[in-house]
């Protein structure tokens, strides 16, 4: 007996002293940035918050409880600036977006944004084709228990304190911090933005990657069937926010031409359209889709719309937002947004494929770079 209490006393004696220094350090570090800890040298470039986005943005929700939020896809979260003047009667404001969701996982954050801010005034929700996929799964770092409450659980406690995955994020948050080395970043507001203003590799490779994702076995638009239930979770949304008296803005984003023609090539134009006919019969929906003199510039290695085929950057998501506040609005080019409404929308899509059959007239090298990636 007395061996084993030898035993345990040491045991105990370094396990509980090394369990708290790992806990205090992965605290300090901060590097999904859920503890609200300091930024300093050695966390002061947060790159492990792009791989745990559905984490810290529940969590700085909790933290913030915004007036304004920003939900949607990637193309929001990336494009879409919180600061921007058109929101400044609804602060604070917050980039709610999230990176490849399905429309249920949108609606959810939606509830969890409401859920800590009763008060929520302005809503704005960007929808994507690929968002009501019934083949669009939740990801394996969506969790339910995370929503709706105002603290961490008690197993996302530990996972950001003691487990080996933090731990390592902590250890590699110091090396990029250390070395002035990453990718993607996020301010306080939610709005990701790229280091440096640069991307990782040259444009026209951008390019190539994303559309060729739309061919991909494991792309998004190999397979598509429009969902019911996740038109359900967009009328919910909207339903909600008409019975709250919440400012509700939508549109649909502003992607690159070329993505519109790898998505007709895929067979999907028919089914997009008809998607946005589903939208409008329930809200009215600014569409930003399409070949308009934004979403056509020529690839190159310098362009001053697009980080790639799919992702617009802020200065096309500032028209966006003059656009739907009526914010500056001679700034706006005169073919970037249209209103879709019941009484507008068949116009609107036949003008959409006279403005298509105009850009592939001018643009056939565009049309067979986007030809040669389909396998």
């Amino acid at each position: 007996m007395k061996n084993y209490r030898q035993f345990n006393r040491a045991f105990f004696g370094l396990t509980i002293p090394g369990l708290l220094a790992v806990g205090l350090f992965n605290i300090g570090i901060d590097p999904y940035g859920v503890m609200n800890s300091p930024q300093w040298r050695l966390n002061r470039l947060r790159t492990e918050q792009f791989n745990h986005v559905r984490l810290f943005k529940a969590s700085s929700v909790k933290r913030i409880a915004p007036k304004t939020v920003l939900l949607g896809s990637s193309r929001t979260d990336l494009g879409l600036d919180p600061k921007h003047p058109a929101l400044a009667d609804g602060k604070p404001a917050y980039n709610l977006g999230l990176v490849g969701p399905n429309m249920y996982e949108v609606r959810r954050y939606f509830d969890h944004a409401i859920a800590n801010q009763p008060n929520l005034k302005t809503v704005v929700l960007g929808v994507d084709f690929f968002m009501f996929n019934e083949y669009k799964t939740n990801p394996a770092d969506f969790e339910e228990a995370r929503l709706e409450r105002d603290s961490l659980t008690p197993q996302e406690w530990l996972n950001v304190t003691l487990s080996l995955g933090v731990t390592q994020s902590s250890l590699g948050t110091i090396k990029n911090s250390w070395r002035s080395q990453a990718n993607f970043l996020y301010h306080d507001n939610g709005f990701r933005y790229v280091h440096n203003n640069e991307p990782d590799r040259p444009l026209p490779q951008e390019f190539k990657n994303m559309i060729h994702g739309f061919f991909r076995e494991e792309g998004y638009y190999p397979r598509y069937k429009f969902s019911q239930s996740f038109l359900n979770d967009f009328r919910e949304l909207v339903e909600i926010c008409r019975s709250r008296n919440i400012d509700l803005h939508i549109f649909i984003s502003p992607s690159h031409a070329t993505q519109w023609e790898a998505l007709r090539i895929a067979g999907h134009w028919e089914d997009f359209e008809q998607w946005k006919r589903e939208l409008v019969a329930i809200a009215p929906v600014w569409d930003f889709s399409g070949y308009h003199s934004i979403s056509s510039e020529p690839i190159s290695e310098n362009m001053a719309y697009y980080w790639d085929s799919s992702h617009y950057r802020q200065e096309v998501g500032n028209l966006l937002l003059n656009r739907l506040f009526d914010h500056e609005a001679a700034s706006v080019p005169p073919d970037f947004g249209v209103l879709m409404t019941p009484e507008t929308i068949e116009p609107h899509l036949v003008q959409i494929r006279r403005d298509r059959e105009s850009w592939a007239n001018a643009n056939g090298d565009a049309i067979a770079f986007v030809e040669e990636l389909k396998p």
